[in-house]
């Protein structure tokens, strides 16, 4: 019960793909994430929504898709308002978003399918697109559809978010910028 993947091509945050962070639930495994984000009402998403409804209707039945337009189930193709308490909120208006976790660590490959080595060349702003498993879940009163991430792919470059820059942009070709008078 359940159903692979691949997402459209959108942005990234929340990226932690190297390195799992801890979960959000005490004693819980720290889990490897991606979030991907579309604007809203981007047509690529047919293909993604259908999928969720297909999943959720494997375990809820015909009703499903009625109670997934309720908020009866959780989707994981959520409206960017949901994110307006965050200090993200800004880059979530005007958007759709899908978060995919793992507890194993995704492989990460670039344009041409070669894995990505450098941690600086996937970050929380690029654009690719994930492989993920679309999964239903009934448990202790929450209720919808989930997805797992196997696996990213970079596809683009975009506005970094971190605040962290690549040492070939901090340092540039002048090596006497930023040696100003110290008297």
């Amino acid at each position: 019960m359940g159903q692979q993947i691949v997402t459209p091509r959108g942005s990234t945050a929340f990226m932690h793909v190297f390195r799992p962070q801890p979960a959000m639930q005490e004693g819980k495994e720290p889990q490897y994430t991606v979030t991907l984000l579309w604007d809203e009402g981007d047509k690529k998403l047919a293909k993604l929504g259908k999928a969720i409804v297909e999943v959720a209707q494997e375990k809820w039945g015909d009703k499903a898709a009625k109670m997934l337009e309720r908020g009866q189930l959780r989707s994981p193709l959520r409206p960017g308002s949901d994110k307006e308490d965050t200090k993200a909120a800004e880059d979530f208006e005007g958007k759709v978003f899908l978060t995919a976790r793992s507890t194993d660590k995704p492989q990460v490959v670039d344009n041409d399918l070669e894995s990505v080595m450098d941690q600086m060349d996937v970050y929380s702003g690029c654009e690719g697109r994930a492989d993920i498993y679309l999964f239903p879940y009934d448990k202790a009163g929450n209720r919808g559809v989930g997805a797992i991430l196997n696996s990213f792919q970079k596809l683009g470059e975009g506005e970094r978010k971190s605040g962290r820059r690549v040492a070939a942009d901090a340092f540039g070709d002048d090596e006497d910028e930023g040696e100003d008078e110290l008297v």
